[in-house]
């Protein structure tokens, strides 16, 4: 490998060093602006990096697995692994880097499990699988119990893991935990009891087909502000207890085609300024006391086929968006 005399950027076969440190070296590592004719096949060793904090494999599509060396990088700080989409294994050396603090997986199509080690990472803040805009994650069938060990992490991203059959039972050790974002988990039919243990600010749960309830104890999550559940179509109904969500202020609801009813308790919500019930075909009354919600800058109606009887009280807010009950709305 020869270097240039550029110290700010080092071309090397396969890979460019995007920054160095004023002894010259490597700080970032990055495959992003490689021509496809130089991306690796096999990743080389990196042992010699030992300053590195950034590693970005971004679209190395041909990588089946990592260098275990990579473990031997006691700053890195960052793991970008997006679009390595033949990537199936991670090394058990991975949970040597217990600098890291964002390890991301995005559109890694065929990675079928993380290892045990992953828990050792107790300086992780943001952990991405699944996908983004591609097919997500069709082969990944569970996480291991170790994630649960990760006390940092603040950011779980799970979109499109579509083979994903269940969130580990104890993930409310996560007491960090502030985001979780399921898009399109279409074989989880339930969260774990423990999940409302996490402190969590938002949750997105869209098109999780096969989920049926949400949670019991929802009033642990005093801090949810955000709850997206749009297109759930297992999801018939709501909890009484929803009202214990006393810092929500998005409820996304869109397209929840077997939602029948939505309990009295919804119009004690405090805060809650966005309500979206549109295209719920099956939703056939709203309670009147939707009228109280103090907050509420926006109710979404349209669409709701079944929705022959609104009280006069929330038809006449001006909050309400009816539209055309009809289909295609």
């Amino acid at each position: 490998m020869e270097q240039s005399s550029d110290d700010k950027s080092v071309s090397l076969t396969g890979y460019e060093v995007t920054k160095t440190d004023a002894e010259g070296n490597a700080l970032v590592i990055s495959t992003r602006l490689c021509r496809d004719a130089e991306r690796w096949k096999l990743m080389p060793a990196l042992d010699e990096f030992q300053k590195l904090t950034t590693l970005d494999l971004h679209k190395s599509r041909y990588l089946k697995t990592l260098h275990p060396s990579v473990g031997n990088l006691p700053n890195l700080r960052e793991l970008y692994l997006a679009r390595c989409e033949l990537l199936e294994e991670l090394p058990d050396t991975l949970g040597q880097l217990v600098n890291l603090e964002v390890l991301d997986m995005m559109d890694c199509t065929v990675l079928k499990f993380l290892p045990d080690s992953i828990g050792n990472l107790k300086s992780l803040k943001r952990l991405c699988l699944g996908g983004h805009f591609g097919t997500g994650n069709k082969v990944l069938e569970a996480l291991p119990d170790s994630l649960c060990q990760l006390s940092n992490l603040e950011e779980l991203n799970l979109d499109k893991c579509k083979a994903l059959k269940r969130l580990p039972e104890q993930i409310g050790k996560l007491k960090r935990l502030k985001r979780l974002n399921m898009r399109e988990n279409k074989c989880v039919q339930a969260l774990p009891e423990s999940i409302v243990e996490c402190n969590l600010v938002e949750v997105s749960l869209s098109k999780c087909v096969s989920l049926t309830s949400l949670p019991p104890n929802l009033e642990k999550w005093a801090d949810l502000e955000d709850l997206v559940l749009t297109k759930c179509k297992g999801i018939t109904w709501l909890p009484d207890d929803i009202d214990k969500l006393k810092s929500l202020a998005l409820l996304d609801l869109r397209a929840c085609k077997k939602l029948e009813q939505i309990p009295q308790s919804l119009g004690s919500l405090p805060h809650l300024r966005i309500l979206d019930l549109s295209a719920c075909k099956s939703l056939k009354v709203v309670p009147e006391t939707l009228a109280n919600l103090p907050s509420l800058e926006r109710l979404e109606l349209s669409g709701c086929l079944s929705l022959k009887d609104i009280p006069t009280c929330v038809r006449t807010m001006k909050a309400v968006t009816l539209g055309d009950q009809k289909e295609g709305d």
